[in-house]
């Protein structure tokens, strides 16, 4: 039997003649099992009158990949630790893919069933062993396309949990696979070339927003635009990722490509494993992204570098321009921890030559 769990997801603005609704219910195996064959089950059910177009956003319950879209807490309130990736990802670029992996069609009524191997993103060799309690993540949005456009579901208060029981302390299939090269076929020589051309402009953005942050801080529109209101607090907050990464030498980092959560993940342009640091696992869309700008090969390499724990350990609350300036409006303290606000503003910031930007630089950091 599959204890479980309900959470209903209620539409952000519906229609006064049919409203979306999904119902989701998350399963995980009987108690007593150990982790290094830990699954968890999320089925999807539409229980609205309309038919439903569903991104698989890899942070939601659509998508298999290793993300941390769970909580889960012992009962001495210790979490595992996370192993998983960070992953790059746009909806409106993954709605115009036409792949059809991009997307989940569900009628009224039907229902989908994915599985989540929960040991390859958590460890739980140093929490130990014991029943732990496990929901959800609850996310900003939940992705939906609807007339050409990308509408939102939000994520109801108040779920409930249920309880699991690790039999004995190991660590996680994640954990090993870190010592260990990915299993990857490598990359061909344009694909070198792609990510060898992106390697400058990752480093202007990167001078550039470290010479914006220095000449204006706060107050530059700019930094409103991606960070929000002013504070002292968040801006140091933010120097001090871009100060960590004007530190990275992105021609050293490893690029690797055709990686196993790549294949089937239309709209992920690349992904990191946080504690990993160096490593960028780069995905077909990141090859099909033009060399600069927003969204590009450059500025994924900005912003999977902020993933890393060393650099700050960004996160993904928020996805693509419109969705990142809301956050900043109206989360600051969530934007300048968000690896896309890292992203667009520093392909937006303005800089002089870049030696004058880096004396800008070492003359505010004393």
């Amino acid at each position: 039997m599959y204890p479980s769990i309900v959470l209903i997801l209620a539409a952000t603005a519906a229609s006064t003649f049919a409203a979306p609704s999904l119902l989701l219910q998350l399963s995980g195996t009987s108690p007593g099992y150990e982790t290094d064959s830990l699954k968890v089950l999320t089925t999807i059910r539409n229980t609205g009158d309309v038919p439903l177009e569903l991104l698989n956003d890899p942070y939601s319950p659509l998508s298999d990949l290793p993300t941390d879209m769970f909580t889960i807490v012992n009962a001495h309130g210790i979490r595992p630790d996370f192993v998983g990736i960070e992953a790059k990802y746009n909806p409106r670029m993954a709605a115009m893919s036409g792949d059809p992996l991009a997307v989940t069609y569900l009628a009224p009524g039907q229902s989908v069933q994915i599985e989540h191997d929960i040991a390859l993103a958590y460890d739980f060799s140093t929490s130990g062993p014991g029943p732990y309690t496990i929901n959800l993540k609850s996310r900003n949005a939940y992705h939906y396309v609807s007339g050409g456009r990308i509408s939102t579901l939000l994520v109801e208060t108040g779920v409930s949990s249920y309880v699991f029981n690790v039999s004995r302390s190991i660590a996680s299939k994640a954990r090993a696979t870190l010592k260990s090269e990915p299993d990857t076929e490598g990359c061909e020589d344009w694909q070198h070339n792609a990510v060898r051309s992106a390697i400058p402009h990752a480093k202007q953005y990167v001078a550039h927003a470290i010479a914006e942050l220095s000449r204006a801080g706060y107050k530059g529109d700019n930094y409103k635009r991606w960070f929000g209101a002013p504070s002292d607090h968040r801006l140091q907050t933010v120097i001090s990722h871009f100060e960590a990464l004007i530190g990275n030498n992105f021609t050293e980092f490893t690029y690797i490509c055709k990686t196993r959560f790549c294949s089937h993940n239309s709209g992920v342009f690349a992904y990191v494993y946080p504690d990993e640091f160096g490593k960028i696992h780069v995905c077909d869309m990141f090859f099909r992204s033009p060399v600069g700008g927003p969204d590009s090969r450059a500025s994924t390499i900005v912003h999977e570098s902020t993933h890393f724990t060393r650099n700050g350990g960004t996160q993904d609350h928020a996805y693509g321009q419109r969705l990142t300036q809301d956050l900043a409006r109206s989360y600051p303290q969530l934007a300048v921890m968000n690896a896309d606000n890292h992203e667009y503003f520093s392909v937006n910031a303005e800089g002089d030559d870049l030696q004058q930007r880096l004396a800008l630089y070492m003359q505010a950091s004393g």
